[in-house]
């Protein structure tokens, strides 16, 4: 009894190659019991369920029968491969103490398996029962035939795998969601340096690789400019082309990336699987990738390859505005966080009864000004504000899915337009409804609304998809309901859109059309069951949003929220092909019928916003749980189902959360890794850093009070004690552990670089975190390579690395020029510029600099080579530091008139050295200059 197959299941791998496989995944394996629970709805407890990966589920036996001729100590369970195979390793999980405290395991290798031989004798197994068998003959069948138990209840056997050898590890790394395949390379890491570039196969993918190099170069401080052209070692290279191992259905979001020592190469049919490629690149570097302020580095990958592709199509985040209003920053910053875990939908609800959100021309009462209880955030926003967030998303290739929400949840539209008298039906009390009676004027008046605001909606939302709502219209007649969401549906599709509800508003989806079954729970406010088996028997396309398992407003590990709470390892233990019901205590699949695997195109999880205030509450509620959401709907069923190598994968997720400035949840259930970044910090025009940050540690795990920190400048000034910012884990605050800033004031003695640290103790551990602070202008755009004629710096910082100009260089006011290893085969002209930098630079000459902020001819500290002028040099009128150290000059030398700091040291001049003015007076530093003319004025014996 309880035949089953093993369903849709599948794997990739074929059991001849070397490559282990679970033998009772493939199709064809059938799994087979001696008895069944068969207590209703009995497909939860069919064998297939041991067979089926996911492990929350299972077989169990038949233990009602208990004291009426069965001996449940006799039971058994098997499986039948599909085709006759060697056996390595037996794999069981099981749900204590439903379980055999004594089996054997057998095998058979006839057709119809009636001849069994016992091959391991099993005492006491633990949870996860791992049995080594090595049969390299062909086995048809395996089973476990229980001896005895101490159980009252049977067996529930959660999996039950045959591998063809040993098995596999759980796959953690650093990468989530996990990829499809990841093969860990070999070699020296990939560095990413300030030669790095993002070399594209077309210009048509430049856009894409802007947004992608404006991820890395805050934190590097590199330019990072894209180009067309031949990749180096030290590029990213982003091609599109047609990658082997994508399914043909997942080619536009598939990719393959190689990391090595030569360099990294992401190959992708389309442009959303190039983003995809370079969001696990960034999560293969340092933590602090993901800092907005330049640190030191480096900045390395480890050698791997990586081919990936999705799992749906859909995999999406809900934010609430309609009851706490979310700015345009905050929702930007959701984005991203939301593109850095490769989803691609973002649901904003943007009305309920609490608030409406959106402009809607026409209907100024429609002004955003509802709120949500005390302390409520109101906002609004105009049209224009919507299309900018859908051009921020769809530039990270997400998709903004907008919300208006009817016939219910609707106070705040039905108040501003005319109250219930208007727009509800006659002798309606309820205030947070249209009317929805065909019969009744206020109906005509309300779809009349509705025509324009979607209308409206449709005109600035590119996306297919919009959301209707639907749910929740509690006591409203039934038949009037359906007909309302069949008026809505045709005033959705009169736009060009596909509508979407949340269930039971399906009931009123015209029959054979596209709209979507976004499936949340059987929730009738207490009535009788609402859900029915014609619901998932119509083949319409399923988002499943469980609310038992993906509502992230729910609490966790202490936090306020709704209940029941949904901890981490809920948010993780689940899967949209076995959907738990919790208002009905059942699975939804075997008791409802659905949502059928072949219709799921997704999952989405919501925040509610009654509670939330402000992006911080938000992003503690939705971050870490929303990791796993999204790894669910993006990676291989057969790797989601692994709790511990989850929770590993997210341990490296912390500090990129922490750089971020994402305030996660940094729950004990995880061991947060520790990862620090130490600064480049900018010195000012005089010498001084003030309160500037220095270090940073991301350590999720440990209270920041038990740290400690010491500064070494880096001058060879004593040591300094320092204090340490943090936020702490706060869970009744809903605030997570922050990074550890440490920050101090320093004067150094001279214009340059220094190289200092940070040092962190906590007991008998230390964290030395190397920090940088130094003169050198962070760059804004590059020039490499030739430039023919002249070039003029208008504003920003121009970096000249390894370039050769070939007419002259003007910078003018405002802008700064840092040329290093270049040839400039002309005059640099400078007036009111902000740094000028010449590092280990040609220049045919003259150089003529007036007004500037900072002036450098090579670095008395080392940091910068010399530089030779085939002219004169003159600075005057700067009112920063002017350092000329180690240069060789064709021509006189003057400084006049400047008001910063002034070294003129270790030079070669072929003609007349003159200061005149200069306040201070100029140093040598101890280091003198060689001058073919006199020495003048207030450099005389220099």
């Amino acid at each position: 009894m309880g035949e089953a197959s093993a369903g849709t299941a599948t794997t990739s791998a074929d059991p001849s190659t070397s490559e282990s496989v679970n033998l009772a995944l493939l199709p064809g394996a059938v799994a087979t019991a001696k008895s069944q629970r068969m207590t209703a709805p009995a497909a939860t407890y069919a064998p297939a369920n041991a067979i089926d990966v996911f492990v929350h589920d299972g077989w169990t036996s038949n233990y009602a029968s208990v004291g009426n001729g069965y001996d449940p100590t006799q039971d058994w369970f098997q499986v039948k491969l599909a085709t006759p195979a060697p056996v390595y390793e037996v794999f069981s999980r099981w749900t204590s103490p439903s379980k055999p405290t004594e089996y054997d395991l057998q095998v058979s290798t006839d057709a119809d398996c009636q001849t069994w031989s016992t091959v391991a004798h099993v005492v006491n197994p633990a949870d996860k029962d791992s049995q080594v068998i090595d049969r390299k003959d062909p086995i048809s069948c395996v089973r476990m035939q229980a001896l005895a138990t101490t159980s009252t209840i049977g067996y529930t056997l959660n999996e039950f795998e045959l591998w063809s050898g040993p098995k596999p590890p759980p796959t953690v790394g650093q990468i989530i969601p996990v990829p499809v395949k990841q093969t860990p390379g070999s070699g020296q890491p990939w560095v990413l340096t300030d030669k790095s570039r993002i070399v594209v196969s077309s210009s048509a993918l430049a856009s894409t690789a802007e947004v992608l190099a404006g991820y890395l170069r805050p934190a590097t401080g590199f330019v990072l400019p894209v180009v067309t052209d031949s990749a180096t070692s030290a590029d990213i290279s982003l091609s599109l082309g047609p990658v082997s191992g994508i399914p043909e259905d997942m080619a536009d979001e598939g990719y393959s990336l190689t990391v090595s020592s030569t360099g990294v190469k992401i190959v992708a049919p389309q442009a959303h699987g190039l983003f995809n490629g370079f969001v696990s690149l960034r999560q293969l570097l340092p933590a602090a990738i993901n800092s907005s302020v330049t640190g030191v580095g480096p900045w390395t990958a480890q050698p791997i390859t990586v081919l990936d592709y999705p799992r749906y199509a859909h995999r999406g985040l809900q934010l609430d505005p309609a009851r706490n209003f979310m700015t345009v920053a905050e929702i930007r910053s959701m984005i991203d966080q939301l593109a850095a875990l490769k989803g691609d939908r973002l649901h904003l609800h943007l009305s309920d009864s609490q608030s409406w959100r959106l402009q809607i021309k026409g209907y100024p009462a429609l002004d955003g000004t509802g709120c949500n209880g005390s302390g409520c955030i109101p906002g609004f926003y105009t049209q224009e504000d919507f299309k900018s967030l859908v051009k921020y998303a769809a530039d990270r290739f997400i998709e903004i899915v907008p919300e208006l929400e009817s016939p219910a949840h609707a106070t705040a539209a039905v108040r501003s337009l005319g109250g219930v008298a208007v727009m509800g039906c006659q002798g309606q009390t309820q205030t947070d409804r249209f009317c929805t009676n065909p019969n009744d004027s206020a109906s005509a008046r309300a779809l009349a609304f509705w025509r324009d605001a979607i209308a409206q909606l449709a005109a600035i939302s590119p996306a297919p998809i919009i959301h209707i709502g639907g749910d929740e219209a509690i006591g409203m007649p039934h038949e009037d309901y359906k007909w309302w969401i069949g008026q809505m549906e045709s005033i959705v599709n009169a736009n060009g859109k596909r509508m979407m509800g949340w269930n039971p508003a399906l009931e009123g989806y015209a029959p054979g059309s596209t709209s979507i079954n976004h499936y949340w729970s059987d929730y009738t406010g207490g009535g009788p069951p609402l859900i029915k088996p014609e619901w998932f028997n119509q083949g319409r396309d399923v988002i499943t949003t469980p609310e038992w398992n993906a509502y992230l407003d729910f609490g966790y590990d202490g936090s306020p929220g709704r209940t029941p709470r949904t901890e981490l390892d809920k948010a993780y233990g689940w899967d949209p092909e076995w959907v738990y019901e919790k208002y009905r205590s059942v699975w939804a699949q075997p008791a409802y019928g659905g949502p059928k695997a072949k219709d799921i195109i997704g999952i989405e999880a919501p925040i509610w916003g009654e509670q939330m205030r402000g992006l911080a509450t938000n992003e503690f509620m939705v971050f870490p749980r929303l990791a796993g959401i999204l790894e669910k709907a993006w990676s291989p069923k057969v790797l989601t189902q692994d709790y511990d190598a989850y929770r590993q994968r997210l341990s490296v997720a912390g500090p990129r959360w922490a750089f971020a400035n994402v305030n996660y949840g940094s729950i004990a259930q995880v061991t947060w890794s520790t990862e620090s970044m130490g600064t480049v910090t900018r010195l000012g025009v005089d010498r001084t850093l003030s309160n500037a940050p220095l270090g940073r540690l991301a350590a999720g795990s440990i209270p920041p009070g038990e740290f400690t920190a010491v500064i070494d400048w880096g001058d060879g000034s004593p040591t300094q004690s320092a204090g340490i910012t943090a936020r702490d884990y706060a869970t009744s605050q809903r605030q997570g552990r922050s990074l550890m800033t440490v920050s101090g004031s320093h004067t150094y003695p001279a214009d340059g670089t220094y190289h200092g640290t940070v040092t962190y103790s906590r007991q008998d551990q230390t964290w030395v975190v190397p920090f940088v602070a130094t003169g050198v202008p962070s760059c804004t755009s590059m020039v490499t390579g030739t430039h023919q004629g002249p070039l003029t710096l208008s504003s920003g910082v121009t970096c000249l690395d390894g370039a050769t100009v070939s007419g002259r260089v003007t910078v003018a006011a405002g802008a700064s020029l840092y040329a290093s290893g270049s040839v400039l085969r002309g005059p640099v002209t400078a007036s009111g510029a902000g740094n000028v930098l010449l590092c280990g630079t040609t220049v045919s000459g003259p150089v003529d600099v007036t007004a500037a902020t900072r002036v450098w001819l090579g670095n008395r500290n080392g940091e910068c080579a010399p530089t030779t002028v085939g002219g004169s040099v003159e600075v005057s009128g700067s009112a920063g530091q002017v350092t000329i150290d180690g240069a060789t000059v064709a021509g006189p030398l003057v400084l006049k008139n400047n008001t910063g700091s002034t070294i003129v040291s270790g030079n070669h001049i072929s003609g007349p050295l003159s200061c005149t003015g200069n306040s201070p007076a100029p140093t040598n530093a101890d280091q003198p200059n060689a001058a073919s003319g006199p020495m003048s004025g207030q450099c005389a014996g220099f």
